[in-house]
């Protein structure tokens, strides 16, 4: 993976923002989600904390093309994992373009989908942004 992890697992599905957090212990905001969009004709990984959502109509405006998310197929095609086990941390999530919640930056570490829908990793915050070079997107609510 390239940076230091912990890798926790669960009895329990934590393929949810709900779930990792009840599993966990953790806030919703220490949680983060990896989601594939289609932009025009590309695909672009977002992450965004926990308590947040993508403004779908602002990141398209912010990206100049139509974004709309992916579905569970081309989730399935693309990343090679389901939906719920999803991890930033993949090599086909790295050779995407990322754009990042800037709001995740206000924890010193976020877990995040863990390759599995029973696994979540523990990265600190600046090795994930550092192994992604995401670009910061002010899209989210």
């Amino acid at each position: 993976m390239g940076v230091p992890v912990e890798i926790l697992e669960f009895e329990h599905g934590v393929e949810t923002v709900e779930r990792a957090a009840r599993e966990s212990g953790e806030p919703v905001s220490r949680i983060v989600k990896t989601i594939l969009l289609r932009v025009g004709d590309e695909y672009v990984v977002a992450i965004v904390r926990g308590d947040r959502r993508i403004d779908l109509e602002r990141l398209s405006h912010l990206l100049g093309r139509g974004v709309v998310m992916a579905r569970a197929r081309e989730v399935r095609q693309v990343l090679g994992v389901e939906v719920g086990a999803v991890t930033p941390l993949s090599e086909r999530v790295k050779s995407l373009r990322v754009v990042m919640d800037p709001a995740i930056l206000e924890n010193d570490y976020v877990l995040c989908g863990g390759g599995s829908k029973n696994t979540l990793i523990k990265v600190r915050t600046e090795d994930l942004v550092q192994l992604l070079k995401p670009t910061f997107i002010d899209a989210f609510t």
